[in-house]
């Protein structure tokens, strides 16, 4: 059985798609299989890439994200997911919105494990790409120390 993780941004071109990506090869590395990883946007236009600054961004990481496609968030998508880590407090409310039931299982990526009140992961849309590698090193950073959490909650559902 897999554990499912669901990021959540805006327009799912620049931060859910990074994290996505970031998740996903550290999983590789450490050659865990059982969790499945995917992104959605609250405004999400169907099936565009992600910007040129996040797939060079991500480039420079050595993570392929240009066969991402954008994908509007769904009640089916938040109701499979077992984690739903959202981007802005915004986001939280548009999932809880969707499914009451999402309640329990969203979270603001940067709050995770932690007391509330750290923050939000700002939208590097419009930026350079200086904007885009600071975004994802606060991605790969905050990814980092809610992994042991997550493969904890992952260990628990199997």
């Amino acid at each position: 059985m897999s554990y499912n993780i669901l990021f959540v941004c805006t327009g799912n071109s620049c931060r859910s798609p990074m994290a996505e990506g970031i998740l996903k090869n550290i999983l590789s590395q450490k050659g865990i299989k059982d969790i499945r990883v995917w992104s959605a946007g609250t405004m999400a236009p169907h099936e565009m890439m992600p910007t040129n600054e996040a797939i060079m961004t991500m480039v420079e990481r050595g993570i392929d994200i240009s066969n991402h496609r954008s994908t509007n968030l769904s009640r089916e998508m938040i109701e499979n997911a077992d984690l739903i880590l959202v981007m802005e407090r915004t986001h939280s409310h548009i999932v809880q919105s969707i499914s009451k039931s999402a309640a329990e299982k969203v979270f603001l990526l940067k709050d995770f494990g932690r007391s509330e009140g750290w923050g939000e992961i700002e939208d590097p849309i419009g930026g350079d790409l200086d904007v885009y590698r600071n975004c994802a090193k606060e991605l790969e950073r905050e990814i980092r120390r809610i992994l042991p959490l997550i493969l904890d909650r992952a260990s628990k559902k199997a």
